[in-house]
C-alpha cells in the first residue's frame, strides 16, 4: 500500500488482486476505524461519449501508482476506450486532499462529444442528504411541488449544475446515524467551466465533478434559466484531438459532522481556506452613505396629506409607499433620522416623524386589531394589503419587518432624548400581540384576522424578531420569555438537523431561501445580546454558517469589473444575487463570540455590496446617482453577466441602514467574558 497523510487524515492506494480492484482509501487514524471511504478506481472516473451524455464508469484497464515527494501519482488506462489514459495526482494542501486529473486522448482520430470527470460514491442512501449551495438544500422539501425547481430524488435520479451557480462550488452529502454522522464534500478547487452535482442510484448517492455537462432533475443538457423555467444547454462537451489533454482540479474533504445535518458548516469554512475570498471595495463608507442618501432623498414624498418614501421613482411604476419587505418605508425613515442626528439636520428627523405618524394614522386593519396594511397608493389615496388566493391579506413577513423598523426608530429617538409618542409604543405591543399570540405566526392573515392556511415556513420569524425589539423598548419580561420559546420552536422545526431548512420567506418564491434563515439568525443574535446564553451563541453561529452557504467565495466571470465574491444568492428558485444580507450583525457576532472570521466576512460582504451603484448618470443603466439594481445575474438564470434596472426602495434601505451601523464611531463590542468556554455574561438591554 502507498499512503500520503496530513495529520491524522490519510489517503491510501491499495493495489487490486484477483478478489478486489485497485482502490483509493480515505480515512482518519484517530477516529477508531482504519478507513472512512474506500473508492474502487473503477468508480472514481466518469466518462461519456456522445449526446446526450450519461455518467458511466469506463473501467480501468491497467493501473500503476508511485509516491513522488508528498504526492501520490496514479497512472491508468481505461478499459473502454483503451486510447484514453488518465493521470491522477493527489496531495494534501491545507487539510484537503487535492486531486488533479489529466485526461489524454491517444487515438488516431478525434474523440468527439466527450464528458469527463470524477465521481465519489458514498454510503449515503438518501438523496435528501445532498447539498449544493444556492441550488439544493436537503432535497428542497419546502419548494412548491407545482413549480420547477432543482431537485434530487429517487425518481429524478440526478442533478448536476454549473460551477458558477454555486457560491461555494462544491457538492456535499451526509449520512449515518444520530451518534455517527459522516460527511464528504467534493470541491471544484479551480472553479470555472466545470459542473458539480450528484446522482442517486439504488446503491446510494454519488457526488460528481465533470467538465461542464448538466443534468436538471434527471434530464441531460437542461439548464434552469428563470422562475420555474428551463432551456436546453449543451455545455460541457469536449472534442479531444489526437494527443490533446483535458485538465481538472478538485479537492476532497470528509469526516464527522459536529451534529446531524450540520455538515454544511464544514464546507463553508473549508471553502474559505480553499478560495481565500478577497472581495471588491470600490467605495468608502462615506461615499456609500452619500450615494444612498441621494437615493433616499429622491424617494421622499410629502403632499401635505401623505408622507413617506416611495417604493419606486420615475414613470412605469404604481406610485406609493410599501412597508416592510421590498418597500421598507420605515427603514428609510430610520436612516433619515439617523442621518439627521449625525449631521445636525432636524428636517430629516422631522421627515422620519411625519412618515411614522402617517403610517400609524391610516394603516390599521379595521377587522383585525393590531394588524397593519402594507401599501399606500399616493395617486389613489388608498391603503391595501397583499393579494392572494384566499383574498387580500397581511403578510407576516412584511408586517414583522415593519414592526422591527418602528422599534428601531423608537430606540433611536429615545437614545437621543427625542419625544416618542405613546401611540408608537402601543402600536408595537399591539402588533406583536396580534402576530405572535397563538404560537409561531402564519404566512399571513386575511383582513378579518383569520390566519392563512398557506405553508408558513419561516416567513413569520420577523414578527418574533419584532417581539425581541419591542422588549428592548418596553422591558416587559414576557416578551423576552415568549420570543425565546418561539425561537426554540422554530429551531425544533427547521434548525435542529436542517432536514427542513429555512423557507418561504421571500414571498415571490415558494421554496428554500436565504431570507428565512436571516430572520432566524437575527433572532438568535438578539437573544444572545439580551441574555448572553451559550445556546444562543451556538445557534447564532450555526445560522450564520447556513447563511454563508449562500455567499459567493469566488469570482465568477461577469464583466464590467464586477466581483461576485461577497454577494449572496436569493433562493433555490431565484439564482441571482442581491444586497439583502445582515453584514453588520454578522460582523458584530464575530466580536461577541470572539471569532474574527465573522467580523472579517461581514466587512467583506458589505464592502462588496458597494458595487453596481450608479455614481454618475448612465452608469449601470441608471440616470440618477445612488440607484442600484435589485438583481445581478452571474449564472445562467436570466441573462448571465448582466443586471436589471428594477430598483425598489429596499435596495436603498438595506445598504444604507447597514453601512450607517457599520461605520458607527463606537468601538467593536468586546467578546463576552468566558466566550468559547460556555460561561456567558448578560450583555443587557
Amino acid at each position: 500500500m502507498l499512503r500520503i497523510s496530513s495529520g491524522a487524515r490519510y489517503a491510501e492506494f491499495a493495489e487490486g488482486d484477483g478478489r478486489s480492484p485497485s482502490r483509493l482509501v480515505l480515512g482518519h487514524d484517530d477516529e477508531g476505524e482504519p478507513a472512512r471511504l474506500a473508492v474502487p478506481l473503477n468508480d472514481l472516473l466518469v466518462l461519456s461519449v456522445g449526446r446526450p451524455w450519461a455518467p458511466t464508469r469506463p473501467g480501468i484497464g491497467a493501473c500503476e501508482a508511485r509516491p513522488v515527494g508528498d504526492r501520490l501519482e496514479i497512472h491508468c488506462t481505461l478499459a473502454d476506450p483503451s486510447e484514453l489514459e488518465v493521470r491522477l495526482s493527489l496531495v494534501f494542501e491545507d487539510g484537503l486532499l487535492h486531486l488533479r486529473t489529466t485526461w489524454r486522448w491517444n487515438g488516431g482520430t478525434p474523440c468527439r462529444d466527450v464528458v469527463l470527470g470524477i465521481a465519489l460514491p458514498l454510503p449515503a442512501r438518501r438523496p435528501e442528504a445532498v447539498t449544493l449551495p444556492l441550488v439544493l438544500y436537503r432535497g428542497n422539501p419546502s419548494a412548491d411541488p407545482g413549480r420547477v425547481v432543482p431537485r434530487l430524488t429517487a425518481d429524478t435520479g440526478g442533478l448536476v449544475v454549473e460551477d458558477h451557480r454555486l457560491p461555494v462550488p462544491c457538492a456535499h452529502a451526509e449520512w449515518g446515524s444520530d451518534d455517527e454522522e459522516r460527511y464528504a464534500t467534493l470541491f471544484a478547487a479551480r472553479p470555472g467551466p466545470g459542473s458539480l452535482g450528484a446522482i442517486h442510484r439504488p446503491r446510494g448517492v454519488t457526488l460528481l465533478g465533470v467538465s461542464g455537462a448538466l443534468l436538471l432533475n434527471g434530464e441531460p443538457d437542461v439548464a434552469y434559466v428563470h422562475k420555474a423555467r428551463t432551456a436546453p444547454c449543451a455545455a460541457g462537451y469536449r472534442d479531444l484531438a489526437p494527443g490533446e489533454e483535458h485538465h481538472a482540479h478538485h479537492a476532497l474533504d470528509w469526516g464527522r459532522t459536529s451534529r446531524p445535518g450540520h455538515g454544511f458548516r464544514t464546507f463553508v469554512h473549508r471553502g474559505l481556506a480553499l478560495y481565500r475570498p478577497r472581495g471588491a471595495n470600490p467605495l468608502s463608507r462615506d461615499a456609500l452613505v452619500r450615494l444612498k442618501t441621494e437615493a433616499l432623498d429622491r424617494r421622499w414624498y410629502d403632499d401635505g396629506d401623505a408622507a413617506g418614501y416611495l417604493k419606486f421613482t420615475g414613470p412605469g411604476h404604481r406610485a406609493g409607499f410599501m412597508y416592510g419587505w421590498t418597500g421598507q418605508s420605515l427603514r428609510l425613515a430610520w436612516c433619515d433620522a439617523r442621518l439627521g442626528i449625525e449631521n445636525d439636520e432636524p428636517r430629516r428627523v422631522e421627515r422620519c416623524r411625519k412618515a411614522v405618524e402617517f403610517h400609524l394614522a391610516g394603516s390599521a386593519v379595521p377587522g383585525a386589531p393590531g394588524l397593519r396594511l402594507s401599501f399606500y397608493a399616493t395617486r389613489e389615496r388608498l391603503w391595501a394589503g397583499f393579494d392572494g388566493e384566499e383574498g387580500p391579506y397581511v403578510s407576516a413577513r412584511a408586517f414583522g419587518d415593519n414592526l422591527c423598523d418602528l422599534a428601531d426608530i423608537v430606540r433611536l429617538f429615545r437614545r437621543h432624548t427625542l419625544d416618542v409618542p405613546d401611540a408608537w409604543v402601543r402600536t408595537l405591543t399591539a402588533g406583536v400581540a396580534a402576530a405572535c399570540g397563538d404560537g409561531p405566526p402564519p404566512f399571513g392573515w386575511l383582513t378579518d384576522g383569520t390566519p392563512l392556511t398557506s405553508f408558513a415556513g419561516t416567513a413569520g420569524l420577523p414578527c418574533v424578531l419584532a417581539m425581541l425589539k419591542t422588549y428592548r423598548v418596553t422591558g416587559e419580561p414576557h416578551l423576552l420569555r415568549d420570543a425565546g420559546a418561539l425561537v426554540e420552536e422554530y429551531h425544533r422545526r427547521f434548525a435542529d438537523d436542517y432536514t427542513t431548512p429555512f423557507a418561504r420567506a421571500t414571498l415571490d418564491a415558494a421554496c428554500e431561501d436565504k431570507e428565512g434563515g436571516m430572520a432566524y439568525f437575527l433572532c438568535a443574535y438578539e437573544l444572545l445580546r439580551l441574555t448572553g446564553e451559550q445556546r444562543w451563541a451556538d445557534r447564532a453561529q450555526e445560522a450564520a454558517d447556513w447563511l454563508l452557504t449562500w455567499v459567493y467565495q469566488w469570482d465568477t466571470p461577469f464583466g464590467h469589473g464586477f466581483s461576485t465574491t461577497g454577494w449572496p444568492g436569493v433562493s433555490v428558485q431565484n439564482h441571482h444575487i442581491d444586497v439583502f444580507f445582515p453584514a453588520f450583525e454578522l460582523a458584530r457576532l464575530g466580536d461577541l463570540v470572539d471569532r474574527p472570521v465573522y467580523r472579517e466576512l461581514g466587512e467583506l460582504i458589505l464592502n462588496a455590496l458597494g458595487q453596481g451603484i450608479c455614481t454618475r448618470p448612465g452608469e449601470w443603466g441608471f440616470d440618477d446617482p445612488g440607484e442600484q439594481a435589485e438583481g445581478f445575474f452571474p449564472t445562467n438564470w436570466q441573462d448571465r453577466g448582466s443586471s436589471n434596472t428594477w430598483n425598489p426602495s429596499w435596495v436603498t434601505a438595506q445598504v444604507l441602514s447597514q453601512v450607517l451601523r457599520m461605520r458607527s464611531g463606537r468601538s467593536p463590542q468586546q467578546a463576552a467574558p468566558g466566550a468559547g468556554s460556555g460561561r456567558w455574561m448578560p450583555l443587557g438591554r
